[in-house]
């Protein structure tokens, strides 16, 4: 099983290079290069003309189809525009004749004869009820309608108004309501007569279906307020438009006529045209799918593609004779520029009469022989160079552009033994662990920047001593090109443990070998620093030592000195190797305990004052002990600087003092607490 999956495996990799293989050989040749150039030449050219050919001809089909659809909706508008006027026209001619309403006045003026146009009237009073109606059993008489819209308006305008869409309330159809007022013989308003169109029925909109539009045109019919009440396949017969239309829509019922190309309400590009009915405050849309429009240029467009091809496939082979005919002098070129290479020629002699390919010729010949020039110097300057890097007194090494050690010389071999490395890795490997990584890190960067290089750093020799090894490299360029490094290797161990004695020294007391103040107060600093980022509790433990004075005087100042280094031990075998201890100066001590909490810092203030008051010292048969009044502290928010926790510690050691010595005292801890012996 496995060496069938195996054998699958490689046969599927032989597949995909012999594919990789097919694909890429036409553009391993110049030959190819230029046949797939002329292709692609010949087919921008072609989609150039066929781009500019496709925006021609849609402005001219949008032009065409943008007159057709002008021509239709004016068409549509008129004759909408007319039938609503005639019905107002009519409704106008009725009411004249009725002064009062009164129930009988419609049969009465022959209603009946409105039939074709309208499909009931109903006569309404001052109270917007139904008085009389027409046919008479319809079954609305009697109703009042006073929170209808419409009737807000006639009382209101008292003029001629075609409703919004309603859903009739008694009928339950859809309806527009055309309406005109009454008036008496002298002329006051009596109520008003209303029309009902039914939407689904009128002959005003059953004419629309019968519109042709090529295969998807249609037609819309929309009232201002955003109801579509007309459109093919509606269906519901009064549809609220989505809050999100097309702009060329929301102008249109803002009252904008024109032409322009949309989106239908199912998102589909479109050419539309809109015309106002101003009497009925609707707007009608005569729409044409853009597809539907483009597609006899879609047509053309696809027959003149195919000729092109055509054209492209008859003039190929034509020239790819020329392109063999053309190129069959670089063969040559190429095969004499190998022997070049080889050695086996000097210089190049191709007969060809083509200009370019003869100042190729020459410019390779020319440069042919600036090359053996400079080889020829190159030679001499790099025997130079090894000469003076041999000489100098500082070791000094050259590394490619890569890293690579080409040249160490003597003085280098010298400083670091017979065994000294060949190579750059087994330098980095003898590089102290802790300098190892940054040492590692600043040459890649210098390598990868092509910049200087400056480190000083631990390098561990042949017997295992440890020398202290200063570093510097330049990059060195031809012609603003990189090609390697050189470095020069000093060492400075004596120099560095000198310097580092000396900052030992100028931090630390020499007789208790604590930090002394400078040192304490660096230290702080830091601390306090650390803590003001992450609020990492410091614990700062300030005391002198009690009846230290009488040491002294009467013991003698070895005593003293005695009885002092006995208390630096004391205090480094209380706290951990991580804290810091130091003398002030005199009989002055303090501690900083980094991470201490203020709950634990009081218990090593007790442990510390128990074991220093343990201390004795004894000269000529007599003893002398000290004790510790402690002050401990902490950092505060409310804390500047340094000298803030300081000064608490140093209030709160003497207040032990003054409270009785031998005691320590917490500065931030309320009520302040006492632990007496």
């Amino acid at each position: 099983m496995t060496l069938t999956l195996n054998g699958k495996s490689t046969q599927r990799h032989r597949v995909k290079r012999l594919f990789f293989r097919l694909i890429s050989f036409p553009f391993a040749t110049l030959r190819g290069r230029l046949v797939i150039g002329a292709i692609v030449l010949w087919s921008l050219l072609c989609l150039i003309v066929l781009t500019f050919g496709w925006k021609a001809g849609r402005l001219l089909v949008n032009e065409t189809n943008n007159q057709h659809l002008r021509y239709e909706a004016e068409l549509i508008s008129n004759s909408i525009t007319f039938q609503v006027n005639e019905r107002v026209r009519e409704l106008e001619r009725l009411a004249e004749s009725i002064t009062q309403p009164r129930e009988g006045a419609l049969l009465e003026q022959h209603a009946y004869t409105m039939e074709p146009l309208f499909e009931a009237l109903l006569l309404y009073d001052l109270n917007s009820k139904i008085i009389d109606e027409w046919p008479a059993d319809g079954g609305a008489k009697g109703y009042s309608f006073a929170d209808r819209e419409y009737a807000r308006f006639m009382h209101a305008f008292k003029t001629p108004y075609v409703s919004e869409p309603l859903i009739g309330r008694i009928s339950n159809t859809p309806l527009v309501l055309m309406l005109v007022p009454m008036h008496d013989n002298q002329g006051r308003y009596t109520g008003f007569l209303g029309g009902l169109v039914n939407i689904k029925q009128s002959r005003l909109f059953r004419n629309f279906e019968q519109i042709r539009l090529g295969d998807n045109g249609y037609v819309t019919i929309t009232t201002a307020s955003g109801l579509r009440i007309y459109s093919p396949g509606q269906q519901e017969a009064i549809v609220t438009l989505p809050d999100t239309i097309s702009p060329i829509l929301d102008k249109a019922l803002d009252g904008w006529e024109g032409e322009s190309v949309g989106r239908s309400l199912s998102d589909e590009p479109q050419l539309v045209a809109y015309r106002q009915i101003w009497p009925a405050n609707w707007i009608v849309g005569v729409h044409l799918p853009q597809d539907q429009a483009e597609a006899p240029l879609i047509a053309g467009m696809k027959k003149i593609t195919v000729y092109a091809w055509g054209v492209l496939i008859l003039i190929l082979p034509l020239v790819w004779g020329v392109i063999w005919m053309t190129l069959r002098s670089l063969v040559q070129l190429a095969q004499q520029v190998q022997e070049l290479q080889d050695g086996r020629r000097s210089v190049l002699n191709i007969p060809t009469s083509a200009m370019e390919l003869r100042r190729v010729i020459d410019v390779i010949n020319a440069t042919e022989s600036a090359r053996q020039v400079s080889l020829n110097d190159l030679a001499e300057q790099e025997a130079m160079l090894r000469g003076t890097l041999s000489a100098s007194p500082l070791g000094m090494f050259v590394t490619d552009q890569r890293g690579h050690l080409t040249f160490i010389n003597d003085s280098l071999h010298q400083l670091l033994g017979d065994d000294a490395p060949s190579s750059l890795n087994d330098w980095s490997d003898r590089v102290h662990c802790d300098d190892r990584q940054d040492v590692r890190s600043a040459w890649l960067r210098s390598l990868v920047k092509q910049s200087s290089f400056a480190r000083q750093f631990r390098f561990v020799g042949t017997n295992q001593e440890l020398y202290w090894l200063d570093v510097h490299t330049a990059a060195i360029r031809v012609n603003d090109k990189f090609i390697g490094t050189v470095g020069t290797v000093r060492d400075i161990t004596q120099h560095y443990n000198d310097y580092a004695q000396k900052n030992w020294e100028a931090e630390h007391d020499p007789l208790t070998r604590l930090l002394n103040r400078r040192g304490l107060r660096r230290h702080l600093k830091e601390l306090f620093n650390q803590w003001q980022g992450t609020e990492k509790p410091t614990a700062v433990i300030l005391f002198d030592l009690d009846h230290f004075k009488p040491v002294n005087d009467q013991g003698g100042h070895a005593l003293g000195d005695q009885m002092l280094q006995q208390i630096a031990s004391v205090i480094q075998n209380e706290v951990r190797s991580s804290d810091y201890t130091a003398r002030q100066g005199g009989d002055e001590f303090a501690i900083l305990l980094p991470g201490c909490t203020p709950e634990r810092a009081p218990m090593i203030a007790e442990s510390l004052r128990a074991s220093i008051a343990a201390c004795s010292v004894e000269a000529n048969g007599r003893q002398w002990k000290v004790t510790a009044s402690i002050g401990v502290s902490h950092f505060h928010k409310g804390d500047k600087t340094i000298d803030d926790v300081l000064s608490r510690a140093d209030a709160a050691s003497y207040r032990a003092k003054k409270n009785g010595r031998n005691q320590i005292e917490v500065s931030e801890v309320k009520p302040k607490f006492l632990i007496v012996v």
